[in-house]
């Protein structure tokens, strides 16, 4: 694509896989350290301003609960991310126009989602009712799902998922008829769930797009918007080096990444090794 994808949108949710996560994003942090890709900002979204948790545990004013038994989580381990601003924030300034490339805006555009998958991405939410027999059932991820529906059409560049990430992605819909993967240990219980989704078994990362002659709707994702998926956990730094390759300058700036952190990129497209 034309556009230089330089600002980068993470969506979070209680229960996200921490690496999903932290091993994009420090990708991002170095290349934010040489001149060509000092500009990359990073906007950290959730469903409310609250602390959210690497564990299953709700937000402290949450009228909900998970439908797990609570002796189960470990909270003595735990760790949490502070989110930017709210969903609601930013599909309101979206829909308003106030976002902009010089800052003048509430918010950057989104050239780029990344959505982190975990064990949160399987899980359900009890909400409280006034009748304890009438609970009602939400998948915990429902407001992300709704958030990614409600951004998909603003979406500049591109969609990179990690792990079950691509089937938090896959049940809203925007990825019908896509190439993806996910995560190794889940893709039976995943694909099954998603008919609609190409979905690939054995690949470390993959990278499609929408059809550039794709008639936009104004819902949907743009023509020409790639979606990049990888498997589970640390793939997610295979296919954000891959990502900074394409777009910053090449194959010698993956390298160069990798090193400094000290990885050792194969640049395996296989992901068999943990089947």
């Amino acid at each position: 694509m034309g556009l230089r994808p330089l600002h980068y949108h993470l969506p979070l949710f209680p229960g996200f896989q921490l690496l999903d996560v932290t091993a994009p994003l420090d990708i991002l942090n170095i290349r934010t350290q040489y001149p060509d890709t000092s500009a990359i900002t990073l906007t950290v979204s959730a469903a409310t301003p609250d602390p959210v948790s690497v564990k299953p545990i709700p937000p402290p004013k949450a009228n909900w609960h998970f439908d797990l038994p609570a002796f189960n989580i470990n909270t003595a381990c735990n760790q949490q991310m502070l989110p930017q601003c709210t969903f609601a924030d930013v599909v309101s300034a979206l829909k308003a126009g106030k976002v902009a490339e010089d800052g003048s805006g509430e918010f950057k555009p989104i050239d780029v989602l990344i959505i982190p998958g975990g064990p949160g991405t399987r899980l359900n939410r009890i909400y409280d009712t006034n009748s304890t027999s009438n609970k009602v059932k939400v998948p915990n991820t429902q407001e992300v799902q709704d958030f990614l529906t409600a951004v998909a059409p603003f979406v500049r560049h591109s969609i990179i998922t990690v792990c079950t990430g691509s089937h938090v992605l896959s049940q809203t819909g925007l990825l019908d008829g896509r190439h993806v993967t996910t995560n190794s240990a889940r893709y039976d219980d995943v694909a099954k769930q998603t008919g609609n989704v190409k979905w690939q078994r054995n690949r470390r990362w993959l990278r499609d797009s929408v059809p550039k002659d794709a008639v936009s709707d104004g819902l949907s994702l743009l023509p020409g918007v790639e979606i990049w998926s990888s498997a589970g956990i640390t793939a997610g730094i295979d296919v954000m080096l891959e990502f900074i390759s394409e777009y910053y300058g090449g194959i010698e700036v993956g390298i160069e990444t990798a090193k400094r952190m000290e990885y050792r990129w194969e640049r395996e497209k296989e992901a068999s090794y943990f089947l």
